[in-house]
């Protein structure tokens, strides 16, 4: 028979060890402890007889510690955001004594509200309110989670389809969040990842400021920026000039388990980017955390959020001034009507229609932080007052860090951070408006203004060349109709093997729901079949190369996307053309790594010729790695840099014309 004195001491232990955890805020660490000693607990002592501790708190006489370790534990599952695993300690703590543990009922209501049981959480937090009379904090929280509640029941009333959301995710790094446009298709976002050189001192968790050109998925293809930094350095909600040469972003470290935060600087030169500097006063002040700054596309304010004084409560929006040098003139809290006791934090800012979109959980929202956007100006400090922006957009969880795409419209198509779909974590979200828009028209030849068949229609994005939308053909009557969605500036590109290629640009204003449009005709001029393809097959044979990469890179050039694009029409107009696309590497590395990196290049290209629309039928790809250099990579015994970049190229042949 197990001796019970053993088990009791082991028991003491862990509810020792939880509970300084737990004073020292390492929420995760004193969860699991507290975990061991609740099962532990079962073969000891009654749960009556207190052991470990003989203090009094208010409220309480000897504290039981299974009592204390049950609220406890559904404290720190909820501070690491773990709602799922919190209800259930939160539902037993609503049986203790309510003197003892007065916050118990209204916590259980929160993490009913964020496991979406909005009925068993409006009931709760009104048995709450009914005995808790005390004009205190407590009071006004549970006064606006019973007003956030009343908010969820008209979103769930109503048809909540105005918005699709998409989850991004991706390997390595797995996910993301607060994303931010850098400089045309390039975005950057922040992602945590595990820090590997933490020898021997347990896991330890990083977020880091990773960059991609893929704006369908950036997760995919995205590689870690590269900025000087330190250990135990976090990096996060980076923002850029128009240029995508300067940046303000949020680096932060955490001494004791507290977070401290500022605004840092960086400008990227031909070396990369500088050393990150801390901006000086008045956009930090000592004492306090900056953070999440957003660059206005005009570069006249950058918006933050600090819970530095003279705010509202909390974290708060402020706006700096900045003269033409990202210098701050002077720094302006945004007033009592954006601002509230609770947190506001990720401010955007959409240029075109003066709105300021942020989150909170300070206003009447779903819970947690929610979207809000207001119009307003930041010289008057005059803002309307914000408005939620509602379901799908927001949820019984944290929902931050939105971003619009469309430089005209502001929700019609965007990013936000969401852990909706996480016990713990945010991720990044594709949004999108739904919105549909017809188009209906006719191809004529220029001269006869008859209609043609036989013809082909490519859509392309005109702000993101690489973006294709849709391929179609028209009918015998040479008539078409195309449909689109969340695309109101767009070209569309038309072929025929016996006619000059044409096509017409469209700059559109779209809406929510569906719309219908009839285009004017597009007209075709007639040429030599024969001659256009002649000429063709020429300029294939003047060059086969495609473009050179950075060492270790598999990212395209500019000039790699204008000898891509070339040759992009060329097979479009000749679609029983077939190439190979092949990549080569430098001498340094394995044979397996160049074979992969060079696989990485080829493909690299090959998405593009497709995003251009271009058939996959008409593409082969093949990784060469390091075996056949063009340039020596050593002269005269020593390293040769410039023959080594020609060599980390990528070419192509005709294999059939």
């Amino acid at each position: 028979m197990a001796n019970p004195c053993v088990h009791a001491q082991n028991g003491s232990g862990y509810f020792n060890q939880a509970q300084n955890l737990f004073k020292e805020k390492n929420y995760y660490e004193a969860s699991v402890i507290f975990d061991k000693y609740l099962a532990t607990e079962k073969h000891s002592r009654p749960r009556s007889t207190p052991f470990a501790i003989e203090k009094k708190v208010k409220g309480k006489t000897n504290v039981d510690p299974h009592q204390e370790a049950v609220y406890d534990l559904a404290e720190s599952y909820r501070l690491i955001n773990d709602y799922q695993k919190a209800e259930k300690y939160y539902k037993e703590s609503i049986g203790f004594s309510e003197k003892a543990y007065p916050e118990a009922r209204y916590w259980y209501a929160v993490t009913l509200r964020a496991n979406q049981k909005y009925a068993e959480a409006l009931v709760q937090i009104n048995a709450f309110l009914e005995k808790h009379t005390e004009m205190d904090e407590l009071l006004i929280k549970a006064d606006r989670e019973l007003e956030n509640l009343k908010f969820i029941q008209l979103q769930s009333e109503r048809v909540n389809d105005k918005f699709a959301l998409n989850e991004m995710k991706g390997k390595d790094p797995a996910s993301g969040y607060a994303l931010a446009q850098r400089n045309g298709d390039t975005v950057v976002f922040t992602s945590v990842m595990q820090d590997k050189s933490n020898n021997g001192g347990g896991t330890e968790y990083m977020n880091t400021l990773f960059e991609s050109k893929d704006s369908d998925n950036p997760l995919l293809g995205a590689e870690q920026m590269d900025i000087p930094t330190g250990k135990g350095v976090h990096d996060g909600m980076a923002s850029f000039s128009h240029d995508g040469k300067f940046m303000f972003f949020t680096r932060w470290t955490k001494k004791n388990n507290q977070t401290i935060s500022y605004i840092y600087t960086s400008h990227l030169n031909e070396k990369g980017w500088t050393e990150p500097v801390r901006a000086p006063e008045p956009l930090n002040m000592e004492g306090s955390n900056s953070a999440q700054p957003c660059l206005t596309t005009d570069g006249k304010y950058v918006i933050f959020s600090s819970d530095r004084a003279g705010g509202a409560g909390g974290y708060d929006l402020w706006a700096a001034s900045l003269d033409s040098n990202h210098e701050v003139l002077q720094v302006q809290n945004l007033g009592n009507v954006i601002n509230t006791s609770g947190d506001e934090e990720a401010p955007y800012f959409h240029d075109k229609s003066r709105t300021l979109v942020f989150s909170s959980n300070g206003h009447v929202g779903m819970g947690g932080f929610d979207i809000f956007y207001a119009k307003g100006n930041f010289g008057m400090s005059d803002w309307e007052k914000p408005v939620n922006a509602g379901a799908p957009l927001n949820s019984s969880k944290d929902d931050l860090y939105y971003i619009s795409t469309d430089e005209d419209d502001i929700w019609n198509t965007g990013w936000i951070s969401s852990d909706r779909s996480s016990e713990c974590c945010l991720a990044l979200f594709e949004v999108k408006e739904n919105n549909s828009l017809y188009l209906n028209g006719t191809v004529v030849d220029c001269k006869t203004q008859l209609p043609l068949k036989n013809v082909l229609l490519t859509v392309t994005d005109l702000r993101h060349r690489d973006r294709f939308l849709g391929k179609y053909k028209v009918d015998t009557s040479g008539r078409y109709k195309i449909e689109l969605h969340n695309s109101a500036h767009f070209r569309i590109n038309v072929t025929r093997p016996d006619y000059e290629p044409s096509g017409m640009d469209y700059n559109l204003q779209i809406h929510q729901g569906t719309d219908s449009l009839m285009n004017e005709p597009i007209c075709m001029k007639s040429v030599k079949y024969e001659k256009e393809i002649e000429k063709l097959l020429k300029s294939l044979e003047r060059s086969s190369h495609v473009g050179n990469f950075a060492y270790k890179k598999a990212v395209l050039s500019d000039s790699a996307h204008d000898n891509l694009d070339s040759l992009a029409i060329i097979l479009k107009k000749n679609p029983q053309m077939i190439i190979q696309v092949e990549g080569y590497t430098d001498g340094i590395g394995g044979i397996k790594y160049n074979l992969k990196l060079a696989r990485r290049r080829v493909d690299a290209c090959i998405r593009y010729l497709v995003k251009q629309g271009v058939s996959k039928d008409q593409l082969k790809g093949k990784s060469m790695g390091k075996c056949c250099p063009i340039a020596p990579e050593t002269m005269d015994g020593m390293d040769n840099p410039a023959g080594r970049e020609i060599n980390r190229r990528v070419e192509y042949k005709v294999l059939k014309q």
